[in-house]
C-alpha cells in the first residue's frame, strides 16, 4: 500500500510540473509571434532567430539586439539603410536573394559593414545603390559572404579589408568603379573565394597587399 501511495503520489507530481512546462511554453509562443510596431518584445529579445519586420521593424534593430549564435532573418522587401554589425558570430539572411534588398538610395555609405567583429555570416540578399561598398568585412576573422547580389555601388561590390580566415561564394558584384571582389590588405588571408560573377566593374578582383593561403 505505502508503495502503492508512493507511486501515485510521485505520478501527481510529474504530471502538475509538465502542466507547468506546457503552460510555459505556450506562453513564451505567443508572445514570440507579437509585435507592437516593429518594437521588440521579451520574447522577441531571447529567441535565436531575430525576424525583420515582423519583430523588429529594421535591419538595424535586429542586428543590435541579437546574441552571439543568433539568426537574423530578413523578409522580402526594399531596406533604407546602412548596417552596421558589431555582434559576433551572428548570420544575417535574407530569405530571397533578388527580393531582399538594401537600397542606399545614392546617400548611405555601405549596405552592411561588418566592424571588428568576428564570425559574422551575411548570405542570400542583395545591396545597391550604396556610395561606398555593397558588403564589407573589415578587421573581422572567419567571414563568410553567400548568395550575394551587389551592383551599381561606388566603391567595391563585395569587399573584404584586413580580414582573415574567410570565404566569399556563390556571389555577383557588378557595376563598381574599382573592384566586383575585393580580399586584401592581409596576410596570411587564409581565404576562399569560390563560384562567382564580377562583371562591369574597373576590376573583376582586387587583392592589394594580400597573399598567404588565399
Amino acid at each position: 500500500m505505502r508503495s502503492t501511495s508512493r507511486r501515485l503520489i510521485g505520478a501527481a507530481l510529474a504530471f502538475t510540473a509538465l502542466s507547468m512546462i506546457a503552460v510555459g511554453c505556450s506562453k513564451s509562443d505567443s508572445d514570440g509571434s507579437s509585435s507592437s510596431g516593429g518594437s521588440s518584445t521579451t520574447a522577441a529579445s531571447s529567441a535565436t532567430t531575430l525576424r525583420v519586420p515582423q519583430d523588429y521593424k529594421t535591419i538595424q534593430a535586429a542586428v543590435d539586439a541579437a546574441k552571439t549564435g543568433n539568426l537574423v532573418l530578413v523578409d522580402k522587401g526594399v531596406y533604407k539603410e546602412a548596417v552596421d554589425v558589431t555582434t559576433p558570430n551572428i548570420t544575417i539572411r535574407g530569405v530571397d536573394r533578388n527580393k531582399v534588398i538594401l537600397d542606399g538610395g545614392f546617400k548611405l555609405e555601405n549596405g552592411i559593414r561588418v566592424l571588428d567583429t568576428n564570425g559574422v555570416t551575411v548570405e542570400n540578399m542583395t545591396a545597391r545603390n550604396y556610395l561606398s561598398n555593397g558588403f564589407y568585412w573589415t578587421g573581422s576573422d572567419y567571414y563568410r559572404g553567400s548568395y550575394l547580389t551587389a551592383y551599381r555601388n561606388g566603391d567595391y561590390a563585395i569587399y573584404a579589408f584586413d580580414a582573415y580566415h574567410g570565404q566569399l561564394d556563390h556571389s555577383m558584384g557588378a557595376g563598381s568603379p574599382d573592384a566586383g571582389f575585393y580580399i586584401g590588405e592581409c596576410y596570411k588571408c587564409d581565404a576562399v573565394i569560390d563560384t562567382v560573377i564580377s562583371q562591369d566593374n574597373g576590376l573583376g578582383y582586387s587583392g592589394t597587399n594580400s597573399g598567404g593561403d588565399l
